[in-house]
């Protein structure tokens, strides 16, 4: 009698040791990084901590939440970052990484000037050179990444064309080679990462873009978590696809002089939509 009341005390305890086992597998949080640029920071809004698209599919989903992104960053720049020892720690601890980046590999290449170049001969070859130096940056981007963390999805942005005016052809040219990029080495390295096609979603959009004339505002930030959610979802990684927004974002107007030293190269194109200086 005794041996079988301890082989049923033995059977309970086993029974919920098990039990807790499973409840904190169940809680467990998916660790949410993003990577790159001022895109994936937020900077088209004043509380992007709070509340760009990052936080809101984190907010949305219960992931934790990691956001390494820098302004003006490009791809060269994001593979230094990696190496930091702040980074490289969210890196290894990461479950899903969403990268942003190839923009500033387009806007701090003198675009101006080739653009210039290309309107007046027809002829954007010299694009061209931007474009391969970004995917050979991706190659090296992924391999740092896979020498920290082996399990994490890696989740690649494609680029948006923000411009619906004067440039907007030209910077079709770019963003397309940038684009082209990312799907290329996709193409030559399969199953490297995955790609959320981010560019299809503001692209043509001004609705979308702050008043930099380059970054999502708060509805471009709203509209992205939404596509974010549902790609998510569809690729078995969430659970919602209606977001759920803790803070309202508040859209950056930019109209502060520390704004426009900080973003020299927006306020400069924001002159050339106003008076066609440079058309």
């Amino acid at each position: 009698m005794k041996i079988t009341k301890k082989i049923i005390a033995l059977v309970a305890v086993v029974a919920m040791l098990a039990g807790l086992c499973l409840i904190n597998a169940e809680a467990k949080s998916v660790n949410y990084l993003l990577l790159g640029d001022s895109i994936a920071f937020g900077q088209g809004i004043r509380n992007s901590s709070e509340a760009c698209y990052g936080r809101i599919v984190a907010d949305t989903n219960g992931y934790a939440y990691m956001n390494d992104a820098v302004s003006g960053s490009s791809s060269k720049a994001l593979l230094k970052l990696l190496d930091d020892d702040l980074v490289a720690a969210d890196i290894r601890n990461a479950d899903i990484i969403q990268i942003s980046i190839g923009g500033n590999d387009f806007l701090t290449k003198n675009w101006l000037g080739m653009g210039l170049l290309g309107r007046i001969t027809g002829n954007y070859s010299s694009f061209d050179s931007i474009a391969e130096g970004f995917e050979e940056n991706i190659g090296k981007i992924i391999s740092n990444i896979r020498s920290k963390n082996s399990h994490a999805v890696i989740i690649f942005q494609t680029v948006y064309n923000p411009n619906n005016g004067r440039w907007q052809d030209t910077f079709e040219e770019g963003v397309s080679r940038l684009n082209g990029a990312i799907r290329g080495y996709l193409k030559k390295h399969p199953g490297a990462y995955r790609i959320a096609d981010v560019g299809s979603v503001i692209s043509g959009h001004d609705e979308y873009i702050a008043a930099d004339t380059i970054h999502p505002n708060a509805a471009g930030n709203i509209a992205i978590a939404r596509y974010m959610l549902g790609y998510l979802k569809s690729a078995g990684l969430g659970s919602r696809t209606t977001p759920v927004i803790n803070t309202q974002p508040i859209d950056n107007t930019g109209w502060g002089i520390s704004y426009w030293f900080d973003n020299f190269f927006y306020a400069l194109r924001l002159v050339d939509r106003i008076t066609g200086l440079f058309s």
